[in-house]
Parts: C-alpha cells; structure tokens; sequence
C-alpha cells in the first residue's frame, strides 16, 4: 500500500485547476483511511474522443455525492467506473484504501439503483430482494430477517407477495432500493433513481433517500441532471462539463461561490454581468454604471470580470420614485415589466433596463405582485455583498 501510495504522489497525469491543488490532501486523506473512493488520474477515452479526462477525485466515508451534469458531461463514466462496469483507460481506482482498478464488478460489493428499476419480473416483492442474498448463499432464516428489515426501511412491509406489474413506479423503486441496502454495501451507486417518476413523487422519495442515507451511514453515490435534487440530497455535488470537473463543493458553495460561468449559470438561475474592475469594491458594467460588489480580490484594476447577482437576492418593487439614490453598500436600478412568470410560491420578474439588458428578480409571489402588469415600472434594489465576482 506505501508503495502504491509513493506512486500515486509521483503520478504526472493530473486533472486540470483545483482537482491538482487537492491531490496531496486526497493521498493524506487516503493514508489517514478517510475516503472510501479514489480517482487517481482515471480518464476515459473511445476511439479518440474522451468521455473523462484526467481526473483526481475523493469521496468520503459515509458521504453523499451527487454527479451532476448535462448529457454527456462524463458523470454515468464516472459512475460505471466506480462500478466496474467499464475499465477505465489510464489511472486507477480505490475502494477503501484497496486498489481495485482491475477488479470485476461482482467482488467490489457495491450496491446499485437503476432508473428503469431493474426488477425480476416474475418474482415476487419478497424474491425480488432476497436476491442478492441467496447468490450469496445467506441462509433461509437470515434472509427472512434482512429481507422484513428492508422492506420495513422503504416502507413496504405486506408487500412481499405482489408482483412488479402490481406495483406503482414509486413502489417499484422502494423496492430496488430494498433490494441494494438488503446485504449491506459499504457504497451504494443511484444512476438517475427518480428520473421517470413525476414531480411530487420525486420529492418525497427524496426525502426517504436522505432519511435512508442517514440512518445507513453508507457511502452514496448519486447521478443527476437535476440540480434541485443534487442541492437538496447532497453532503457535496460534483459538477461535470465537457469530461472534467467543473467545480466539486457543497451545495452552498456551487449556489453563492461559483468558480466559473458555467457554474453560475448550470446551478440555479442568475444574472451574469460583464464587467471592468474600477477598485476592491466596485465594478463598472455599463458607461456611467457601477455597482458595488462584495470584493473584487484576486483581480486588478481594469481586469474585465463577470458578476453574479442570484435573482432571489433582487428586491423589485413598483418604482413609485424610480430616479432615488442607492444607499451606501446596496445597488440599484429601474426599469419596466418584460415579463411575469407565477409558479406557485415564487414569482419571477423579467425587468427591462433602459439600456437593453434584461435583469432577473425574484420573491415569494402575494396575489398583488402577480398581478403587476407588463410594461409597468419597477425599482431593483440588491446589496453589494450579493454581488460575487466570479474568480
């Protein structure tokens, strides 16, 4: 192990930016037993065209890791290299410490939650999930246990004799998440779990999956395309683009710390300026216009820079004054109604600025905000430590 970790610090293949500024800490990490997976320079080509570039990745014990991206991003390769289900092409992967980069799928004891729920048709709830237990050759009294303990943890105790076809698509997915936690994996592995269920089922079987995931303690790993679900599940979400990590972080630091465009503009809504550092707390975005930001750090004067202002941190109100000054530390600006989008508890703006741009803003909706009509006047008001500049 010392020597494969000797290795591993020596290693020239790295991934790009931050994944190279982490390594050394994901070799102590690795040493001190803290990560239960470890990328090391695991890339993934076909032909000529690489699904994942070089790439340096941790996942802790017990975390929860969303792989987040759009199609293509390389989050799946991820996935199924963990699994095995696909060797990579260059570097190597660990499972605890072990390096099991050639080792087939069936003695990595990983658990898996397909999509498509992956069920045998012609058995039962029962034999559905007893099934990985008796190809492990666990004995008729065990089984019974683990068996009832799962189907208790997903909420299906009485279903044991239905069949699939008996069954709802939220039902079916409790089941084959019963059938991955019955034997006990030290990781888990969802590929998109809730991706064909509609909306109000997804959200509560969000919530059984985080309750799950708690009271298991497992390692999770979890693919998505949908950025609420990676907020709203995750310890920390990997963010993919183009084969390569775009930024590995918590939810919060995705949300307000982005390190880049694509960040900004994949993770929730935002407004994004271009802008020409003037001095460590303000910007200029337009000729005349400046806004203050939280700081300008890291950049010199006259950089050109892009800000991001999240439309939830912009107060719009019907400009009764529109010409009133911004007090000090906050921004400001007017302009007319372009467009109003209600869904449900938020209400969101599209505010025309005389200068063309479109600015973002949204609140909680109250029936006389969503009935401010189009082309109506209205005041934007944000403060300066809501405005980021990207790094």
């Amino acid at each position: 192990m010392t020597h494969a970790l000797k290795r591993m610090a020596d290693a020239k293949v790295l991934a790009t930016g931050h994944q190279n500024q982490g390594f050394k800490g994901m070799e102590r990490a690795l040493l001190a037993g803290e990560d239960m997976i470890v990328f090391d320079g695991v890339s993934k080509v076909y032909g000529e065209a690489p699904a994942l570039h070089s790439t340096n990745l941790n996942v802790r014990k017990g975390e929860f890791l969303s792989l987040l991206g759009p199609s293509g991003s390389g989050k799946s390769t991820i996935l199924n290299i963990i699994a095995g289900a696909i060797a990579p092409t260059t570097g190597r992967i660990f499972l605890d410490g072990k390096d099991v980069s050639t080792v087939p799928p069936r003695d990595r004891q990983l658990g898996m939650v397909f999509q498509n729920y992956a069920l045998l048709p012609h058995l039962n709830v029962f034999d559905n999930v007893a099934f990985p237990l008796r190809i492990r050759g666990a004995s008729a009294s065990e089984i019974r246990e683990k068996v009832g303990n799962a189907l208790e943890r997903v909420g299906l105790n009485g279903y044991e004799k239905r069949k699939p076809r008996e069954m709802s698509g939220g039902q079916q997915q409790r089941v084959g998440i019963a059938r991955c936690i019955v034997y006990s994996p030290s990781v888990i592995l969802m590929d998109e779990p809730l991706g064909a269920l509609d909306k109000k089922l997804r959200d509560q079987l969000q919530g059984e999956i985080k309750r799950l995931h708690r009271e298991l303690g497992t390692t999770l790993v979890y693919v998505t395309h949908d950025q609420e679900e990676a907020l709203n599940l995750s310890d920390r979400v990997c963010l993919m683009n183009g084969g390569r990590i775009a930024q590995l972080g918590t939810p919060d630091e995705l949300y307000f710390e982005p390190v880049s465009e694509f960040v900004a503009d994949f993770v929730g809504e935002s407004n994004l300026f271009d802008a020409i550092v003037v001095d460590k707390s303000t910007v200029q975005v337009e000729a005349g216009w400046n806004i203050e930001v939280r700081t300008t750090e890291g950049h010199a004067k006259g950089d050109r820079v892009k800000v991001l202002v999240r439309p939830e941190k912009v107060v719009a109100t019907s400009a009764q004054d529109v010409g009133e000054k911004a007090g000090p530390g906050e921004n400001h600006c007017a302009g007319v109604v372009s467009q109003v989008s209600f869904v449900g508890g938020m209400t969101r703006f599209d505010v025309a600025l005389p200068n063309g741009r479109v600015v973002l803003a949204k609140g909680i909706s109250s029936r006389a905000v969503e009935r401010s009509p189009m082309g109506c006047p209205m005041e934007l008001r944000w403060s300066a430590r809501d405005s980021v500049v990207l790094k």
